[in-house]
């Protein structure tokens, strides 16, 4: 049951790319991607292997629900509501998710 969070992150973190520049970005954005990417990585790795709360989980389907819709708001208010209530154990990840979503946010 994580596969859509999986695809809607992974687009997320495509489209992001692209917005930053993707292959041809100057070397401070290309560092974000990566850095992006190390971070995304990490998150899927825990996905895959179910190590994540049903909590952290259930708000990060509702994220991408939000994210699918294109609502950028909603899903940066569930984003700050994960760093409220699950800093611990999403903190690796949680900034990225958030800049991701507000550089996606600025494209039209």
């Amino acid at each position: 049951h994580q596969k859509p969070v999986i695809t809607t992150l992974t687009r997320l973190f495509n489209e992001t790319s692209q917005a930053l520049g993707g292959a041809r970005a100057n070397p401070v954005k290309k560092r974000e991607i990566e850095d992006n990417s190390k971070k995304i990585g990490a998150l899927f790795a825990k996905l895959n292997s179910g190590d994540i709360s049903k909590n952290a989980s259930d708000k990060l389907i509702q994220l991408c629900q939000a994210l699918d819709n294109n609502d950028f708001g909603t899903a940066l208010q569930i984003q700050v509501l994960l760093t409220t209530s699950e800093w611990d154990e999403c903190n690796f990840w949680l900034a990225t998710l958030k800049r991701m979503i507000k550089t996606r946010q600025n494209v039209r």
